[in-house]
């Protein structure tokens, strides 16, 4: 599990990002990214439990950690480091289009799921044809029991926005019109930092992964 102290250092990191600041707090930046990546290995190893894909080809915990470092052509305005990290695990990576379980890190604002939060134009189109054509199946899904006992707000996008009007590339009177208007299709339960600290956590954090499998796997293989 995680240490108190990474939650500590991305605290600070938010109220002082700098280059200068990360420069004098290196040590601490890389006993936390140390420190995720280890927390990483343990999601891996668990997801492996129940995924039979990710078990036959199980990432490296280092390419599930997002960077701190912020790319700045598309960061104007903000900090030159990001204030939180994403742990992805899925068949093609964090840049990859597939679906994939994600645990988000961040003080006040952890959350846990899986899905496709934010793909862009013709991928989006994809997966939306994918809801469309295979509602039935989906339906199912997302309004199974065990999906709304542990997802109560359903399902969401990351950017939380929905289009006013529906696709223009689907009927307007389409049976999936309410999620097609979204602009991602992730789990999302939101926990207290500490659940991602104590050990008793674990079981919260498994639970949530894999009931985010039956979406995963859908919109993979839909």
């Amino acid at each position: 599990m995680l240490q108190q102290d990474s939650f500590d250092f991305l605290a600070r990191l938010k109220n002082n990002n700098s280059t200068q600041w990360a420069h004098d707090h290196q040590d601490e930046m890389y006993r936390t990214k140390n420190d995720v990546t280890e927390f990483a290995a343990c999601i891996v190893a668990e997801v492996s439990k129940f995924d039979e894909a990710i078990a036959k080809k199980p990432p490296k915990p280092e390419t599930c950690v997002t960077r701190l470092n912020r790319d700045m052509r598309f960061g104007k305005g903000k900090g030159p480091y990001k204030t939180d990290f994403y742990i992805v695990v899925g068949l093609q990576g964090i840049q990859g289009l597939a679906a994939s379980y994600a645990v988000h890190i961040e003080p006040g604002n952890c959350f846990v799921g899986g899905g496709a939060p934010n793909p862009k134009g013709p991928d989006l189109l994809n997966y939306r044809r994918k809801v469309s054509y295979g509602f039935k199946d989906f339906e199912r899904i997302v309004t199974s029991h065990s999906f709304v006992e542990l997802f109560p707000n359903g399902i969401q996008s990351q950017s939380g926005k929905s289009l006013k009007r529906g696709p223009l590339q689907f009927e307007h009177d389409d049976p999936a019109m309410e999620y097609l208007k979204k602009d991602g299709f992730i789990t999302r339960e939101f926990l207290p930092d500490v659940r991602l600290t104590i050990s008793s956590g674990l079981k919260e954090i498994v639970d949530l992964l894999k009931g985010s499998k039956p979406l995963i796997d859908f919109l993979n293989h839909a």
